[in-house]
C-alpha cells in the first residue's frame, strides 16, 4: 500500500464507520461510492479490498492503542490502571463500532490481513500483557497465564461491544462499563 494523501485518506476514513457490519464483505466499488473517489485513485494507492480493509481496521486501532496508552500512563495503581483502560478499550469500541465488528473477521481471515491482526497483537493485547505482567509482580493481581488473561479481558469488552451493536445499533458505553468492568476486575484481584 502507497501512503495515501491526507484529502484521500480523510475521505476514506469518513466512510469508514458506514462499513461497520458488513463482515468485511466490501467491494472497492463500494468504497469508491461511499467515499466519492474514482475507483482508478483507490487501486493507485490500494493493492485491493483487503488493502483498504486493513487500512481502515489500522486507523482504529491506532485510535485504540492512543487511548489505551492515555489510560496506562495515568497515576495510580494497577487496578486503577486497568479499570480505565478497560474502559477506554469500551469506549474507543462504541465510537469505531467496526473494531469489534470486523476484527473478528479479520483475525478469522489472518493470511489475508496478517499485518492487521499482528498490529491489533502490538497496539492492544501487549501493552495488557505489560499492565498484567506489572500486577502480577507487585501482588496486585493474581494471575496464572498473562497472555490468556489479556486475550480474555479484551474478549469480554469486545464481545458485550459487539452484542450491544447487533441488537440496538449502539454500545451503552456507562451502563456496560459500570456492570462489566467491576467484575472483570474482581476476577483477578487476590482472594
Amino acid at each position: 500500500m502507497k501512503r495515501p494523501p491526507e484529502d484521500l485518506r480523510a475521505k476514506l476514513l469518513a466512510v469508514s464507520d458506514q462499513l461497520s457490519g458488513t463482515d468485511l464483505d466490501v467491494s472497492v466499488d463500494d468504497i469508491a461510492r461511499l467515499a466519492g473517489v474514482p475507483r482508478a485513485t483507490l487501486y493507485y494507492y490500494f493493492s485491493g479490498k483487503e488493502d483498504l480493509i486493513s487500512f481502515f481496521l489500522s486507523d482504529k486501532l491506532h485510535r485504540v492503542s492512543v487511548a489505551i496508552g492515555k489510560a496506562m500512563a495515568g497515576e495510580g495503581t494497577v487496578v486503577d490502571r486497568l479499570e480505565k483502560t478497560l474502559i477506554a478499550v469500551m469506549t474507543a469500541m462504541a465510537e469505531h463500532p467496526a473494531l469489534c465488528t470486523e476484527m473478528p473477521g479479520a483475525v478469522k481471515e489472518a493470511a489475508k490481513y496478517s499485518e492487521v491482526v499482528n498490529e491489533a497483537e502490538r497496539v492492544m493485547l501487549a501493552p495488557f500483557r505489560e499492565l498484567l505482567i506489572e500486577g502480577k509482580a507487585s501482588g496486585e493481581l493474581v494471575i496464572e497465564d498473562v497472555n490468556t488473561t489479556s486475550i480474555a479481558l479484551l474478549g469480554a469488552v469486545n464481545m458485550v461491544a459487539m452484542f450491544q451493536l447487533v441488537q440496538t445499533g449502539t454500545v451503552d458505553v456507562e451502563g456496560t462499563n459500570a456492570a462489566l468492568i467491576p467484575v472483570l476486575i474482581q476476577g483477578v484481584l487476590p482472594r
